[in-house]
């Protein structure tokens, strides 16, 4: 009997002790994924005004995904995408469509300046705009900025923007006058 109860209590202590070990391990995950870790396209995205709209989410993921952990590759990944925000909100053709289909240039309703990526995805959202103007003309003219933008996206990184993008335009539903 007595080498029963010593052996209950040997287990009893193993058990106690991979308890303790399992606890220190599983905390020490849950410390470090507490732990809040900057990444290349967060503390820009503050920055430049980028906000929780679903351009600004392309940026973050391909920005994630796509970009060196460099100091040289994150400085090139956020001068790149500061030129092409200023690039969108500058774009004459965006400007155009801003002005004439998403306003009705009345004093009750002025086109307001486009100034971030939120307001380019509200112009999208606007009822006004047809299939034709979110696919082509303005598809074109992201496509066309992300080519212009200095000092430059990648080859990989301006697809992978470019069809994030796309993707999301395609989510949005038919508008009510088309």
């Amino acid at each position: 009997m007595g080498q029963i109860g010593e052996i209950g209590m040997l287990k009893t202590n193993i058990s106690q002790r991979v308890a303790v070990v399992a606890l220190l391990i599983v905390s020490t995950f849950a410390v470090a994924g507490l732990t809040p870790v900057t990444v290349p396209s967060e503390s820009f995205a503050v920055a430049q005004g980028l906000g929780n709209d679903p351009i600004s989410g392309c940026f973050k993921s391909i920005g994630e995904g796509y970009v060196g952990k460099t100091a040289g590759a994150i400085q090139n990944w956020n001068a790149s995408r500061q030129n092409f925000v200023s690039l969108l909100t500058t774009d004459s053709t965006i400007k155009l469509m801003n002005e004439n289909i998403a306003h009705n240039g009345f004093p009750e309703d002025p086109a307001k300046p486009i100034t971030d990526t939120l307001g380019i995805w509200n112009l999208l959202n606007n009822g006004n705009m047809t299939q034709y103007d979110r696919f082509h003309l303005f598809f074109n003219e992201v496509n066309h900025n992300l080519a212009d933008a200095r000092p430059g996206f990648t080859h990989v990184q301006q697809i992978a923007l470019s069809r994030c993008i796309s993707d999301e335009v395609n989510t949005l539903g038919p508008t009510p006058v088309y």
